[in-house]
């Protein structure tokens, strides 16, 4: 007969069963009230008023997005770090077309201090809601303390543009610079093998040079050229001055700068590109002339667009039928499986296109793409998810915000009609395959592989050993089959012969405007154009249908385990450390390698836009 447990050891189990029942209600607890807090903190408040003839008070704040990450890892994540300032491209817009029609609004306020990344592609899409305000007759101000690139695309559209005595126009033009690790690679040991299409198809340089390729080098240059072309062209369409005009401003900035004792301020004025230097409590007040004064706060009468929109939302009539055209938000780099923070899983925008093609009340398919590319199998099945859609009668409108390149191509180019901005960044038709192998840094720590197998394919792909000859070849067979592929599948959804295909094909990028003239992109034009475009199609007209858009499930396992690593691996990490890995190559090697066949169509479309000059501390709230 077993022994009876001591009355201590009974004791201590009993106390540890129950601290190991207590820690998991309250884990249960955490899980099912969390969220809902949050949810009330973030998207429930008291009731707010549009005052009557007061402004729109229009704040983009933090990076530029095509759909907020609402999934449970960003819930999470917002618990225990300062959540990522993100502002909605679609609602920016929206804020803008409604105040446009509502007689309570009498002028629009941009501040724009507080805007992040931008794509030029994005911006055109705000400018061009800025512009449709003020063809309604109501006037736009804008004011920052100093204007960067992107600030400034959006600010030169207003009637009347402020800048504080103290602030700068900055506007250093684009460029395209990344880091290269060759050398680096080969102090560590570590092989890059690397099987490319495309003579222009650089996405893997960084791994195999140490600077770019005169052939990345040209081809940058001319997609460059175009979109500081039609920057130029933006910012002086509305300004008493040309493109000539912004030349001269950044080839004197130096010298002119001096001669004005160092006053940025004055320089930008005497160069027209701001109307007024004045204090933020002077802009306030000028506002208050215009709007008169809110009691409550003693500044001008306003409502910011977020608060707009909310108090409108009520005010919208409801469409006249049930059709909806589902909206599917492709943002990010594209992989294998679901999708996770910052990309764009294959089997998660897949299943989103499939429930809306099965949907009786979805008439048509709008998809937003943001996205440089990634993985060929996880694109090539969103492709034939849009081809099933046509084919069961509903037509898909494509409509290319910031970049939509190589992979981001393919997914596109089986829509009936594609629409991009004038500076979007698209094409980059090519494929590559990157395998590394780490036997020399294993080799070095006395870690060594050994082994047999069946076949001469057996291992053929450890990466603890040099790949074979024959592997190589094997996998070079592959890049070669997918790249005729994508040239094939662009000729025929095109409407063009491979021959034309291929001479603009080879890895080449362009913008929009280009992408256009040869016959990449059907329409220039915003997500508004787009969405009207998908409802002609469809055979509705304004007033018929609304918005569905698609959202994949949320799922707590994956978002638990995304959220513990990725703090875990934050907390553990040196902040130096943590931002050489930031860098978009190193980034992509380490999460974006999950191809089942190792082909990729993948894009280094990244720009820099002249954000270096701002300041880090935050500029005062208007009110």
């Amino acid at each position: 007969m077993a022994k009876n447990r001591s009355l201590l050891r009974r004791l201590f189990s009993g106390i540890w069963r129950t601290i190991a029942l207590v820690y998991a209600l309250l884990l249960i607890v955490v899980l099912l009230v969390v969220p809902v807090g949050v949810y009330l903190a973030f998207f429930s408040s008291a009731p707010v008023n549009v005052p009557q003839g007061g402004a729109l008070v229009w704040t983009p704040t933090g990076d530029l997005v095509e759909q907020r990450d609402s999934s449970v890892t960003s819930i999470l994540g917002s618990l225990v770090s300062e959540p990522t300032q993100q502002s909605v491209v679609r609602s920016l817009v929206e804020s803008l077309d409604r105040a446009a029609d509502d007689p309570r609004i009498k002028i629009a306020f941009l501040k724009l201090d507080e805007l992040g990344a931008a794509q030029p592609g994005q911006l055109q899409d705000l400018v061009a809601a800025i512009d449709r305000f003020k063809r309604s007759g109501k006037p736009v101000v804008a004011w920052a303390p100093s204007y960067d690139q992107a600030q400034y695309e959006l600010a030169s559209h207003a009637d009347t543009i402020y800048l504080d005595p103290l602030g700068y126009v900055f506007i250093p033009g684009y460029g395209a610079y990344r880091n290269y690790y060759k050398d680096a690679l080969d102090k560590l040991g570590v092989t890059i093998n690397v099987f490319r299409v495309g003579k222009y198809k650089s996405y893997v340089e960084p791994y195999t040079r140490n600077d770019m390729s005169p052939e990345a080098r040209a081809d940058n240059q001319l997609w460059l050229n175009s979109l500081w072309t039609i920057y130029r062209d933006e910012v002086t369409a509305a300004r008493d001055a040309g493109p000539a005009d912004i030349d001269a401003y950044i080839d004197g900035f130096s010298d002119t700068l001096v001669s004005l004792g160092g006053d940025a301020a004055r320089m930008a004025a005497q160069a027209g590109l701001v109307d007024k230097v004045a204090s933020l409590e002077q802009v306030r007040q000028a506002m208050r002339d215009q709007v008169g004064t809110d009691e409550a706060h003693g500044s001008f009468r306003q409502i910011n667009q977020v608060d707009y929109l909310g108090a409108t939302d009520a005010d919208r009539a409801a469409p006249r039928t049930d059709s909806r055209i589902a909206v599917v938000v492709v943002e990010g780099a594209i992989v294998d499986g679901e999708s996770v923070p910052d990309s764009a899983g294959g089997d998660t925008i897949a299943r989103m296109i499939a429930d809306a093609r099965r949907d009786d009340h979805v008439a048509a398919l709008l998809m937003r793409v943001n996205s440089p590319g990634g993985s060929v199998t996880a694109s090539e099945r969103i492709r034939r998810e849009i081809e099933l859609t046509r084919q069961a009668g509903k037509p898909v409108v494509v409509s290319m915000a910031g970049v939509a390149a190589s992979g981001g191509y393919w997914i596109s180019m089986n829509a009936d009609q594609i629409w991009a901005e004038p500076s979007t960044v698209t094409g980059s038709i090519g494929i590559f395959a990157v395998i590394p192998t780490f036997e020399q840094p294993l080799d070095k720590l006395g870690i060594h592989t050994d082994g047999v197998g069946t076949t001469p394919l057996s291992g053929a792909l450890r990466l603890d050993q040099p790949l074979s000859e024959p592997v190589k070849t094997m996998l070079q067979a592959g890049v070669d089959h997918g790249y005729e592929q994508f040239v094939g599948r662009v000729a025929e959804a095109r409407n063009l012969e491979p021959d034309a295909v291929e001479r603009i094909a080879q890895g080449r990028v362009w913008s929009g405007a280009d992408a256009a003239r040869i016959g990449l992109v059907d329409q220039l034009g915003d997500f508004v154009g787009a969405e009207q475009a998908a409802a002609e199609l469809a055979g509705l007209k304004d007033g018929d249908y609304g918005l569905q858009p698609m959202q994949p499930p949320a799922n707590w396992q994956t978002a638990l385990r995304e959220f513990m690593s990725s703090h875990v691996s934050s907390a553990i990490m040196p902040a130096w450390l943590a931002r050489v890995a930031d860098d978009q190559s190193l980034g992509w090697l380490q999460h974006g390698l999950n191809d089942p066949r190792h082909l990729y169509a993948h894009c280094f479309c990244s720009l820099d836009g002249g954000q270096s000059l701002r300041r880090i501390d935050a500029a005062p709230d208007v009110e």
